[in-house]
C-alpha cells in the first residue's frame, strides 16, 4: 500500500477519547473511515445531507444534516472536533477545476480558526501536483489524468495550495493511489512527501486500508 502525504503537522499525540469530525462520510471511503473509527473509540460525527446514506449505527456515532458550504452551520461541529477529516469527492468538471475542495478548505479554515482547532485530514489522490504527471504512463496522462479527472485533481491542487498559506492549520493531505474495494491488509505502507505519487509502486491500493 502505498501514498503520498503533505503535512505542516506540529501536533503532538492525543490521549483518551477524542471526537472526530468528518465530511464525505456517505461515500464509499467515508462509510469505512466512520466505522474504523468508532472501533477504534472515537466519537465520530458525521456531517452529511442525506442521513439514510449512514447504513449502519454505534453508540460512539451521532449522524448530522449539515450544509458545510455554509459556515454557520459548519462551525458549531468544528467547536467540539479534535479532529476533522474530510473524505469528500465531487462530479466531475470538464472545462474549469472543480472548486467545491477550495471552498470546503477556505470554510474549514475559517471556522477552525474562529474556534481555536488546529488538526484536519483532507483525502485526495496521487497526482495532484501537474509536475507529477510526466510520470504516469502516456495513456494514463493524456486520456485520465486530462480528460477523465484532471479538473479534480486541479481542484484538490488548488484547495492545497491555499492550505499551504495557513498559519493557524494542522493540516495533512493523505493521496492515495488509485482506491479499490478491497478488504483491509496487511501490506506495508509506504510513503513519499516530497512528490504528490509513490514512485515504482503500484496503482491501487484498498481504501479499506
Amino acid at each position: 500500500s502505498h501514498y503520498f502525504i503533505q503535512s505542516n503537522l506540529r501536533y503532538s499525540a492525543m490521549s483518551g477519547q477524542k471526537r472526530l469530525v468528518v465530511l464525505g462520510a456517505t461515500g464509499a471511503t467515508g462509510q469505512l473511515l466512520i466505522q474504523q473509527a468508532v472501533q477504534r473509540n472515537y466519537l465520530v460525527t458525521a456531517l452529511v445531507r442525506t442521513p439514510s446514506k449512514i447504513t449502519f449505527q454505534d453508540k460512539n456515532l451521532t449522524v448530522e444534516v449539515c450544509n458545510i458550504f455554509d459556515k454557520a452551520q459548519l462551525q458549531p461541529h468544528v467547536d467540539t472536533a479534535d479532529v476533522i477529516m474530510s473524505c469528500l469527492g465531487f462530479p466531475l468538471a470538464w472545462s474549469n477545476p472543480v472548486p467545491h475542495f477550495l471552498t470546503v478548505a477556505q470554510n474549514l479554515s475559517e471556522c477552525m480558526k474562529e474556534s481555536g482547532k488546529r488538526r484536519v485530514i483532507f483525502m485526495h489522490a496521487w497526482y495532484t501536483d501537474p509536475a507529477s504527471h510526466a510520470q504516469a504512463s502516456f495513456l494514463s496522462r493524456n486520456i485520465f489524468l486530462w480528460l477523465v479527472i484532471g479538473q479534480t485533481l486541479a481542484g484538490m491542487r488548488l484547495s492545497e495550495k491555499f492550505l499551504e498559506t495557513t498559519d493557524h492549520l494542522d493540516y495533512t493531505c493523505v493521496l492515495p493511489a488509485g482506491l479499490t474495494n478491497g478488504p483491509v491488509t496487511d501490506q506495508e505502507f509506504l510513503t513519499n512527501d516530497t512528490d504528490s505519487i509513490v514512485p515504482g509502486c503500484p496503482s491501487r491500493i484498498s481504501r479499506a486500508d
